[in-house]
């Protein structure tokens, strides 16, 4: 249980950074390859941090520890950033630069 709610935070956190990363840094001009590779390497890296952080929290079984374990987390981050970017992060953003814009 406590494993699911970290990778969901961390979904939740890598698809609010990679709105800002595309609207902010890259301004809308980065390429859908570029974002997937930096989600990617982002997912990975969150995945690994998951490993670290929640070891008591693995699955029982033979992948119990194992460091296997960092690339299923880096699949599920990865498939779950993209729900959260779209429904909750997108049009958050979107009104947050708008505002910005106009005033």
């Amino acid at each position: 249980m406590i494993l699911t709610c970290v990778l969901l935070a961390f979904a939740a956190f890598l698809g609010l950074a990679m709105e800002l990363y595309k609207k902010t840094i890259r301004k809308d001009k980065a390429a859908e390859g570029e974002i997937k590779v930096v989600a990617l390497g982002c997912s990975a890296l969150l995945a690994y941090v998951a490993y670290r952080v929640a070891p008591e929290a693995t699955p029982a079984g033979d992948l119990n520890r194992t460091p296997y374990l960092v690339v299923l987390y880096t699949v599920a981050i990865y498939l779950l950033q993209l729900p959260a970017c779209m429904a909750l992060w997108k049009p958050l953003v979107r009104r947050f630069m708008e505002k910005r814009i106009d005033g």
